[in-house]
């Protein structure tokens, strides 16, 4: 009877099988060439009742997959819309295959889709799909993002020329070549969206409370924000904005900003 590989081999044997997309025989066979040192696969397999070797740890292998397709499909609702089951299945496969996952959690298994989508030449509709995953990562991101501590509200009203502001920790500002925002909140609410055109799209995402909340931004209210979030005065932003973007952002359209990015708890002011 041949001797048993040691403990770390026969642990990398098992990972190597697990995670292998391919058929289960040539990942054993595979694995066992390069982690048993040349023993038998029978000294890290052995036969049940019903099942061979192979068929057994085929069981986990596959089990495998489905779990990492559970994570991506949690995580990214919207691209496995605009793919298909089969195509989300496909890209998976592919996916995990070039960015398995090495932690003991799989709420960070999702972030290299948006590059990973941007780079691929396998999957059509790259572009629109790789803004459609960067919305969705920010999302996680924001969701999972620890906060700096309570917030102080204070009424829209009481902002003056020389009020700087706090942004919320959560704050994330993305700047897209699609307008994906409106895609993800059609798929959420079960319609079936078309892929759309491209149109610029400027979003700002944080948290209040346990919601994600969602701003879409003119170019004006983008510029605006992004310079109060990095610590400017009031006065001081609102001047330094260029004609283009004063011109989209009039006075009723800076009010409502103001109302929603304070009241939300996206800036504080300080």
């Amino acid at each position: 009877m041949a001797e048993a590989a040691p403990l770390r081999r026969l642990q990398r044997f098992v990972q190597a099988v697990v995670v292998h997309p391919g058929e289960t025989g040539r990942a054993a066979a595979a694995a066992a060439r390069k982690e048993l040192g040349g023993r038998p696969l029978t000294t890290a397999l052995v036969p049940g009742r019903t099942l061979t070797a192979v068929e057994r740890i085929g069981i986990y292998q596959g089990m495998y997959l489905l779990r990492m397709h559970d994570a991506l499909a949690a995580d990214y609702p919207g691209l496995k819309h605009a793919l298909g089951d089969d195509g989300f299945r496909d890209f998976v496969r592919a996916y995990v295959q070039r960015h398995p996952s090495t932690r003991y959690t799989l709420n960070r298994l999702g972030d290299h889709v948006p590059g990973y989508l941007a780079r691929s030449r396998r999957v059509p509709g790259g572009r629109f799909l790789a803004d459609l995953a960067r919305l969705e990562l920010a999302v996680t991101e924001v969701f999972d993002a620890e906060t700096s501590g309570p917030l102080r509200r204070i009424r829209p009203a009481s902002i003056g020329e020389s009020t700087t502001f706090r942004a919320s920790s959560t704050l994330r500002f993305l700047s897209l070549r699609y307008p994906v925002g409106v895609y993800l909140d059609a798929v959420r609410e079960r319609r079936s969206p078309r892929i759309p055109r491209p149109a610029p799209a400027r979003i700002a995402l944080w948290r209040s409370g346990l919601s994600v909340r969602r701003l879409d931004l003119s170019p004006g209210a983008d510029a605006l924000l992004r310079r109060l979030a990095a610590g400017h005065r009031l006065g001081d932003a609102l001047r330094s904005l260029r004609p283009r973007h004063r011109r989209d952002l009039p006075e009723r359209a800076i009010v409502q900003l103001f109302r929603t990015a304070v009241s939300g708890g996206m800036l504080v002011p300080v």
